[in-house]
């Protein structure tokens, strides 16, 4: 019988090819706020340093985005008429060669240690301690469970949600509420079935709770994200350096690395299967991994979060806007270029033949909508259904709640209620626990880990290292002479711009999501999770047919690009005595964390990137978000399956990692094969290893040559400067002396 537990308690210019947009003013302003999260005065905001604007930015690619990044001088202004966004609105028209233009780059947007802020707790002075904890004790206790229909009422605040989700990211789970499986879990049937005999490969683990391979690797967030470099302490009598005390949020070493194998589950999830079928191999059961992840850092991930949102609105409102034309001209076929925040991700290409339906509001995957022929062989660094995925090495989560849903029950074998259908078996994994995550525990995490502050750049003080670190970002960024089209910034460009800061925590709940959600058929009375045949793995999919939380959030917004969004939010706000949350939206916060409603706010979450006087924020990631060919050996062993049913990211392909925060988080590279920064730059070529006949090419191959050919002392150069991507202390060490 389940032990039931208490739960007190989730164009581009629409360029079609001569296309031209009246400008907008993006009048974001403080109404934004006072609509979505109540109104108030705005309080005291971290101010940026002044950084000096570095030279043009070179193009992305062979041809170059329309759209314009944000001035140099300072975080841009939406509300200047000067340049429209491109991706703001345009009529497409039939095609005709577009004329580009250049791209310059924007300033750096660094967070200043110094400044002022919102306040901050707690406050000056050594903690006290409420009381010393016991690792033995239970993680959801009291105060800690959480409903989402407490969060959605309003009876819970931003603190409150902060504290529940770094206790859920750094606590251990245990077996007394449910962590790992029973004996009729997928991972536990295949172990025994492995051990048939009692000398299986699996052995070893019969009788104890984890795996190591393929999840129930972990019992805490902590565990994988721990690493946030290293210091040398004032003081000492040699310079010997330690770890840094805070670690929260950090990335993974070497022995954190995910060593996913779906094969370890009954039954095998089916595209994993077929994936292995496809490549000639029928009995893939001698498999050790399949995939290998080296866990990243998670800090400013609602920043990159919201930057992704705001790339897919733009796609898809201009794949919207070229259907529309096409609808309206039949038999004539349309292409628009896909064009986002200076990233290019090539053109789409669509005709509407006579008689054929109109296509409705949630778009099918280009290929796959009835009623239109379309061409999509042209788009680049995106899927097919043009949701810009920024989590996970290859892009496969399109939000961060998705990512923290599946990482709960794979790692951990805490399933959580959002993933389990109505009416299903509420014990999936059989351990004869229910109600093991709650959606309000789920949306709690997830705000933690989207609160985090964003990492730093360190600045050297020393003359010589000053001249150093500034040869090497023109370097860098093509300004130093060679060819600017290889450049490593033509992929990892140094800033985008946030549009509006309020970040979300998607609701599960007003569409039935778990409902909708298609299980496996089982046999007999063995559970199965509600999952699209993708097993416990971390990338849960979704199916065709239910839009993903930012496909909702564009439909009800009118389907309209991000500029435009912007603008009305700020021209519909309305007065408001109380917090809302938006629409579809479990939880909600402003990234500036400057409104009253983000009171008391973590040092652990500051400082916070600045903003100008309408909200918008330079995020100096230093990533394109768009998926790139990486060549031979970087290559996994099969597709891998994003959070959507049937659309896969080619083995070859990666999304660029953004390197913010670069220099704390190694080993590097999706599965911690380099063991420095040379290695990794490096391992981007064709060249780090042998023609293993697969044809890839790696798009960086010329980008290794021209580092390999620069002089030594250029690419030192180069490398002192990624030395200053760091990430970001928490200031509330700072009075810690680690010589002592």
């Amino acid at each position: 019988m389940p032990k039931h537990r208490n739960a007190i308690l989730a164009g581009t210019a629409l360029c079609l090819f001569v296309g031209a947009s009246t400008p907008l003013k993006a009048q974001l302003s403080d109404a934004i706020n006072d609509a979505i999260l109540g109104g108030g005065q705005r309080q005291p905001q971290v101010e940026n340093p002044q950084a000096p604007p570095p030279a043009e930015q070179p193009p992305a690619a062979a041809e170059p985005p329309v759209s314009e990044q944000p001035p140099a001088a300072a975080a841009p202004d939406p509300q200047q008429d000067a340049q429209p966004d491109p991706a703001a609105k345009a009529d497409p028209e039939p095609i005709a060669p577009p004329a580009a233009a250049e791209q310059p780059a924007a300033a750096d947007a660094d967070p200043n240690y110094s400044g002022g802020g919102p306040a901050p707790m707690p406050g000056a002075g050594a903690p006290v301690l409420a009381r010393l904890t016991s690792g033995d004790e239970p993680s959801l206790g009291t105060g800690i469970r959480l409903s989402q229909e407490e969060i959605s009422s309003g009876n819970v605040g931003f603190r409150q949600m902060m504290e529940i989700g770094r206790h859920l990211f750094t606590q251990s789970f245990t077996s007394v509420e449910g962590y790992g499986e029973g004996p009729t879990g997928p991972r536990e049937q295949k172990r025994h079935q492995m051990n048939g005999n009692g000398i299986g490969p699996m052995a070893a683990f019969a009788q104890i709770p984890w795996m190591r391979v393929h999840g129930l690797d972990a019992q805490a967030c902590l565990e994988c994200h721990n690493v946030a470099g290293f210091e040398t302490p004032a003081g000492g009598a040699t310079p010997g350096r330690t770890v840094r005390p805070d670690r929260v949020s950090g990335a993974g070493a070497v022995t954190s690395a995910a060593i996913i194998n779906p094969l370890l589950e009954l039954p095998a999830p089916k595209w994993v299967v077929d994936a292995f079928a496809e490549r000639g191999v029928t009995d893939p059961g001698n498999m050790y991994a399949v995939f290998l992840r080296n866990p990243p850092h998670v800090f400013g991930a609602g920043y990159t979060q919201k930057l992704a949102e705001e790339m897919s609105f733009d796609l898809l409102s201009q794949r919207r806007a070229a259907i529309d034309q096409a609808v309206q001209n039949r038999g004539q076929w349309y292409e628009i270029r896909l064009n986002s925040k200076g990233t290019s991700f090539g053109r789409y290409q669509v005709r509407v033949d006579q008689g054929a339906p109109a296509p409705g509001e949630l778009l099918q995957p280009c290929g796959s909508e009835p009623g239109l022929t379309e061409r999509c062989d042209r788009i680049e660094g995106v899927s097919e259904d043009f949701i810009v995925r920024p989590f996970q090495w290859k892009g496969i989560a399109s939000n961060m709640r998705n990512f923290v849903r599946d990482a709960l029950n794979f790692h951990f074998g805490m399933v959580p209620d959002e993933l389990i259908a109505q009416g299903a078996n509420p014990d999936p994994d059989g351990d004869g626990f229910v109600h093991e995550v709650s959606i309000g525990e789920v949306t709690a995490l997830t705000t933690f880990a989207l609160g985090a502050r964003p990492p730093s750049v360190f600045t050297p003080t020393d003359a010589g290292e000053v001249a150093e670190v500034a040869r090497g970002r023109s370097i860098f960024e093509g300004r130093a002479g060679g060819d600017p089209s290889v450049a490593c910034v033509t992929c990892h460009q140094s800033s985008k711009t946030v549009l509006n800061p309020v970040v979300r925590v998607h609701d599960p709940r007003p569409d039935q999501e778990s409902m909708r959600i298609v299980a496996r058929e089982s046999s007999g009375t063995a559970p199965v999770l509600t999952v699209t045949e993708n097993g416990v793995g971390l990338g849960q999919a979704a199916p065709r047919g239910l839009p993903l939380p930012v496909e909702q959030e564009f439909l009800e917004g009118g389907q309209t690009a991000a500029q435009e969004r912007a603008v009305a939010a700020a021209a519909t706000a309305k007065e408001s005595t109380g917090r809302q949350l938006p629409a579809g939206a479990a939880f909600a916060f402003n990234l500036n964390m400057n409104t009253p409603f983000e009171d008391r706010v973590f040092l652990a979450a500051q400082p916070r990137l600045a903003s100008d006087a309408t909200g918008a924020i330079v995020v100096p990631l230093f990533s394109d978000l768009k998926r790139h060919k990486m060549g031979r050996c970087l290559a996994d062993v099969i597709h891998q399956q994003t959070d959507r049913a049937g659309v896969f990211v080619p083995r070859d392909q990666f999304v660029t990692r953004p390197l913010w925060g670069l220099a704390d988080t190694g080993p590097w590279l999706h599965d911690g094969r380099a063991l420095s920064i040379r290695d990794a730059i490096l391992k981007h070529s064709d060249n780090a290893c042998a023609d293993n006949g697969s044809g890839y090419v790696s798009e960086a191959n010329a980008a290794v040559a021209a580092f390999q050919a620069l002089p030594e002392a250029d690419q030192n150069a180069l490398i002192a400067f990624l030395h200053t991507l760091r990430l970001p202390r928490d200031t509330g060490f700072d009075a810690v002396d680690q010589n002592r």
